[in-house]
């Protein structure tokens, strides 16, 4: 883990606001992932796409890339209202952070995936 608390995506923010802000950007919108995908360097999720559920991912990607500055997000949209995918990639050592903080992948993915 990296030396720093507020570095890793996963360890206990030091100021608890931050631990339940974070809690709740991502239950807002990973209770809608369709499919996950596992990447070299993180994991791709796919949504279906609204209006309400990009606006969500698009404020999770803000706080995320202000408190885990390690990690990169990219967001596709598939062309003509096609699916979302939301991709967070991190070093290879951050990968299994990004698995303990997401619960979908712990619940659809197996352990040795």
């Amino acid at each position: 883990m990296p030396g720093n608390p507020a570095s890793s995506l996963v360890t206990q923010a030091p100021d608890p606001a931050l631990a339940l802000r974070r809690h709740m950007l991502v239950s807002s919108f990973f209770k809608y992932v369709a499919e996950i995908q596992e990447l070299d360097d993180g994991y791709a999720f796919k949504f279906r796409r609204s209006e309400l559920l990009i606006r969500r991912i698009a404020e999770y990607i803000v706080f995320e890339g202000q408190h885990s500055p390690q990690l990169t997000f990219v967001l596709v949209a598939e062309p003509e209202g096609g699916v979302l995918w939301l991709q967070v990639r991190g070093s290879e050592s951050e990968k299994p952070h990004i698995r303990t903080v997401y619960p979908t992948i712990q619940i659809r993915m197996s352990p040795s995936a």
